[in-house]
C-alpha cells in the first residue's frame, strides 16, 4: 500500500504540502488506495475506540451479531465527535482534489471484524458509472477508513486488490468479481492487506475490490467508514444527534446528516441511511 508521510506542521496547519497532495492523488489514481499515517490525534482514537468497544459488547449481548464484518454504528454525539476524525483535513484535501467542488459526507459508519475464521466475499462497494469510456473517470465515492486499534493480518486487516478501481466489468447489477477475474488481477497486481496503526487513515476509491478477513484474536476490530461523495450522486444520509449541527458544518464538505432527538438510537449494525427510507 502506497504511503504518503505527512509532517507535523501540515497536520497542525490542516494543509498538505503540494508535493504530498500530488503524491496522494497519484497513489489513489494508480492503486485506488493511499495510507496517510499518523494524521489523527491518538487520544481521540483511543477515546472513541474505548466507547465503541463497549458499544460492540452491548450490541452482541442484547441483539447478537448478524454480520461478522458489518460495523456497529459510532456514537455521533458529544463528547465522541472529533474534527480530525470526521473531517480530517488531509482526507478532505485528497477527496476534494479527486472529486471537485460540492462533495458531501454521506455516511459516518463502521466495519467491525468480529472473531471467526470466515472470509468475506470479494466485492466492490460501488460500480463503474461509465464502463464504455476509453479512460478511467474520477471516483464518485471515497471511503475514509480509520481503524480504532492497531490492525495487522491477525485481527482482520482488509484484503484489497490495487488497481481494480479501473476494471470496467463491475456493474450496478453485480459488484462481485468472478474467481477468474480475481485470478487475472492476482497475476498482475497481487492482493495486499490494509495494515495500519492507531492514528492512521486510508483513503480508498470505493470501486476497489476488497474483502473482510478473519479476526483470529478475541478482541473485535472496529474501523470507521466515513464516506465522502460527489454532490450529484444519490444520497443515503446518516443519523446524528440533535445538538451536533454545528460540528457537521465544514467549508468544503456539505453533509447529508439527519439530526434526531437525543438519546439517539444508534446501537445497531450497518449504516442508518435515513434518506433512503423517505
Amino acid at each position: 500500500m502506497q504511503t504518503v508521510k505527512i509532517s507535523r506542521k501540515e497536520i497542525e496547519r490542516g494543509v498538505m504540502q503540494p508535493e504530498n497532495l500530488d503524491a496522494a492523488i497519484n497513489a489513489v489514481r494508480e492503486d485506488g488506495v493511499v495510507l496517510l499515517p499518523g494524521v489523527i490525534n491518538i487520544e481521540h482514537i483511543e477515546r472513541l475506540g474505548e466507547k465503541m468497544l463497549e458499544d460492540i459488547q452491548t450490541v452482541e449481548k442484547t441483539q447478537g451479531i448478524v454480520n461478522n464484518w458489518q460495523g456497529v454504528r459510532p456514537p455521533l454525539f458529544q463528547p465522541y465527535l472529533f474534527k480530525d476524525i470526521v473531517f480530517n483535513e488531509m482526507a478532505v484535501a485528497v477527496s476534494h482534489r479527486l472529486m471537485g467542488d460540492g462533495i458531501v459526507i454521506d455516511a459516518c459508519g463502521a466495519n467491525t471484524a468480529f472473531w471467526g475464521d470466515t472470509q468475506q466475499s470479494v466485492h466492490a462497494d460501488t460500480h463503474q458509472l461509465w464502463s464504455t469510456l476509453d479512460f478511467v473517470p474520477p471516483p464518485h465515492n471515497i471511503v475514509i477508513n480509520i481503524a480504532l486499534v492497531d490492525v495487522n493480518e491477525s485481527n482482520a486487516a482488509t484484503k484489497f486488490w490495487p488497481g481494480t478501481h479501473t476494471d470496467t466489468r463491475i456493474t450496478s447489477g453485480n459488484r462481485r468479481p468472478t474467481e477468474e477475474m480475481i485470478a487475472e488481477w492476482e497475476a498482475k497486481r497481487p492482493a495486499e492487506r490494509m495494515c495500519t496503526k492507531k492514528g492512521d487513515l486510508v483513503v480508498r476509491d470505493m470501486r476497489v475490490w476488497h474483502c473482510g478477513m478473519p479476526n483470529h484474536t478475541d478482541i473485535p476490530r472496529p474501523m470507521l467508514a466515513i464516506i465522502y461523495q460527489s454532490g450529484w450522486w444519490q444520497r443515503s444520509g446518516f443519523e446524528a444527534e440533535k445538538g451536533s449541527e454545528d460540528f457537521f458544518e465544514h467549508p468544503i464538505l456539505q453533509n447529508s446528516a439527519v439530526f434526531v432527538d437525543a438519546p439517539i438510537d444508534y446501537l445497531h449494525q450497518g449504516h442508518s441511511r435515513p434518506l433512503r427510507k423517505r
